[in-house]
């Protein structure tokens, strides 16, 4: 486990808190988890960028596989996607929000 300045951890900290203000009291990223929807729509994009020539975030031989949808899952398991997700609100705004910090504050919960 790498070592990181107390600096650093109270700004991991922070940003961590200010993600959970945002997913239970503002509720900006509610539900504060991934949707099945959501997980079909990245698996599925990513499987057709991987099927059309893109370059795996994986290494395909440590997984045993080249089916791009079972790429794309380990993908998103590991957090590696840079996706962003939008989610429309029942008052007609919608919010713009980062795959890796949803998959942060999931995490966290």
């Amino acid at each position: 486990m790498e070592a990181i300045s107390t600096a650093e951890l109270l700004e991991r900290i922070n940003r961590l808190v200010d993600l959970l203000d945002k997913a239970l009291i503002k509720r900006e990223l509610y539900p504060p988890r991934l949707t099945k929807y959501e997980i079909a729509r990245i698996v599925g994009a990513r499987a057709m960028q991987l099927a059309m020539g893109a370059e795996p975030l994986v290494d395909i031989h440590e997984i045993g596989t080249t089916d791009p949808v079972l790429i794309a899952m380990e993908e998103l398991r590991r957090g590696l996607l840079d996706f962003i997700i939008v989610r429309e609100l029942p008052d007609g705004r919608t919010v713009r929000i980062r795959l890796k910090e949803l998959l942060e504050v999931e995490k966290s919960l």
